[in-house]
Parts: C-alpha cells; structure tokens; sequence
C-alpha cells in the first residue's frame, strides 16, 4: 500500500474517531442502553427493506447508463451485486465503492472500468445535484429551525445577516465548476504524443463519454423513475425509523426531510461510511425539533447501525455471489480471464 493511501486511510480512521467522541462524550451509557429495550424493531426491519429497494433501483438506473453504451444485456440482479460490494468496500475506505462496483463489472460483464467509472461519476454528479436541491428545499420548509442550526454549527454571528456571504459563496462554486469543465474540455480537445499522456487522454474520454451517456439514454421514463425512487425511498428508509422509538414519532415531513438532507451530507464526508459524521450531524439536527441529546443520539446510531449491518450482510453476500459467478465462468470456459 502506498504512503499516501496509508495517509488518507489514518486520516479518515481519525477524523470519524474524533466526530464520534464529540458525538457521545456527554452521553450516559446506561441511559442509552437502556434504549435498546424500548425499541419498535419492526419500523427497523421496513427501514433496510426500503433501503434495500433503493439499492436495487440504483442498479436498475445504472444499466440503463450502461445499454447505450454497448451492454444491452446486463443483469440487474448482477449489477445489484457489484453496488452491493461497492456499498461493502466504502466501509473501509471512503469513495473505494465506486472503484470497487466498477472492478465487478469488469469482472463479471467485461464492462471496461474508464467506462463504467463515467456513468458512476455522472450518478453521483445526478445525486449530489438532488442532495442541493433537497437541502434547498429544506431550507425552505424549515426555514427558521434550519438557518439557526446552520448559523450557529460553522460559528457564526447568529445576530448578523448572512445571506449575501452565503449567496458568494455558492456562486464562488458554480464559477470553478465551469473552470473546471472548460479546462477538461481543452485537455480533451489537445492531441498529445507523449504515450503516457496519451493514454490519460484515452481514459478522460472514455469517462466523459460515461458521462454524456445520459443525452443517450432510450429508456427516459424508467431513468427518471427510478432516480425519483431512489431518493423517495432513502427518505422513507429514514423516516419509518421514526416510529420505533416514543421521542421522534410525533416527527412530521419536515423533520424527515432535515434528516435525509443531514444524512446525505454525513455520507459524502471522508470517513468510512459515515461513522461519526452521520452520528453528529443527525443527533445536532434532532436537537432543533427538541429531541433531547440521548434521544437523538440514539436514534442516529439505530438508523445508522441498522443501514450498517444491512450492508454488511448484503454486501458479503453480493462478494460471495461475485466470486460464485467468477468461478462459474471459469469452469465453463478456463481461458476467459
């Protein structure tokens, strides 16, 4: 492993460890345990269920960035598998997944990884975009409790107006993404004859090509459905947790939205899934609906450990699937890689 992955993994394993002691240095333990009892495990089961569902919808979406593209005859059940796996290798190192679901593809349906890898990052360009806007949406909704929270985490003045320093900072980023694109495009429009450049010139194209698979798409509903799916679904997975334990379950739709909108940030954080992060920013959130501390500690860990062992289970089990599928192609033909 190289020095700069050793790194970035220590500094990932340290930052969660610090967010996680934030989180709970004030928390009685034995208060928190006693929680466990009280708990409606049955909202928990639904809550996986529907996480589960959204899983498998991102599967579905995926294949259908992937047909125009030359692979018409991708399973989803097999496409699961690899997002599985990606899920299972983001909890040990953060962004791994991506790399990981693109590997299973490679492997299982000889989908080229600068290919897949495209379509994986215009996913998560699609996703981060629906985050904003859910966030914005919240803001809206929640005005008041929202802008208070928000004010008061990064250190604020709370008595001051923020809005133009919030409005300069969005367009800030909005200008370097446009750098960005334009200096991309330059790259790619250059003709290079170093070979080394060459086929870093190779590799960018085939991941813009991955992501300008959307203009190709035939199946526009079913896109478009399953991406609204996708998010209805991780919404619903948070917010039937909300019934499992006697504090959150007079929560309305707003709350649920504040969550998602929390959990979503919590998860794009490098740490390994979230661990931490999802533990401070869902239990600060809970604070503003007057949830008191423990409670909403709590609740974030269920929600949290449950997604957790979901994605163990399901995730090792989609690894031994692959490894399955490996060894059956092997048998049937030894000379396929």
């Amino acid at each position: 492993m190289k020095i700069s992955s050793i790194l970035k993994y220590s500094f990932s394993l340290l930052l969660a460890g610090v967010l996680f002691y934030f989180a709970f240095r004030n928390v009685s333990i034995t208060d928190f345990l006693n929680k466990v009892s009280e708990v409606n495990y049955w909202w928990v089961v639904w809550s996986v269920v529907l996480s589960l569902l959204s899983h498998w919808l991102r599967a579905y979406r995926w294949n259908l960035m992937l047909r125009p593209l030359g692979y018409e005859k991708l399973s989803d059940g097999r496409t699961f598998l690899a997002v599985m796996t990606g899920y299972l290798a983001n909890l040990a190192f953060p962004r791994l997944g991506e790399v990981t679901r693109c590997g299973v593809m490679k492997k299982n349906d000889k989908v080229p990884m600068s290919i897949s890898f495209g379509t994986v990052i215009t996913e998560r360009a699609i996703d981060f975009l629906i985050l904003l806007s859910l966030i914005l949406l919240d803001f809206i909704i929640e005005f008041d409790l929202v802008y208070d929270f928000f004010i008061s985490s990064v250190g604020w003045d709370t008595e001051a107006d923020h809005t133009w320093t919030i409005v300069i900072i969005a367009f800030i980023l909005v200008v370097l993404a446009i750098v960005g694109v334009l200096i991309l495009k330059r790259i790619l429009e250059y003709e290079f004859e170093n070979a080394f450049l060459q086929k870093i010139h190779r590799v960018l194209t085939d991941i813009v090509n991955g992501l300008l698979s959307i203009r190709k798409i035939q199946n526009i509903s079913g896109f478009v459905i399953s991406t609204i799916g996708i998010w209805v679904f991780y919404y619903l997975m948070s917010y039937v947790i909300f019934f499992s334990i006697s504090e959150t379950s007079s929560l309305g739709f707003g709350a649920g939205l504040s969550i998602l909108a929390a959990a979503g940030v919590a998860m794009a954080m490098p740490v390994q899934g979230g661990i931490g992060a999802y533990h401070t920013l869902v239990s600060g959130v809970l604070i503003i609906y007057g949830i008191e501390a423990t409670s909403g500690l709590f609740f974030a860990t269920l929600l949290h450990t449950s997604q957790l062992v979901s994605i163990l289970f399901f995730g090792g089990l989609s690894v031994l699937g692959t490894l399955i599928i490996a060894r059956k192609r092997k048998t049937e033909d030894p000379l396929k890689p």
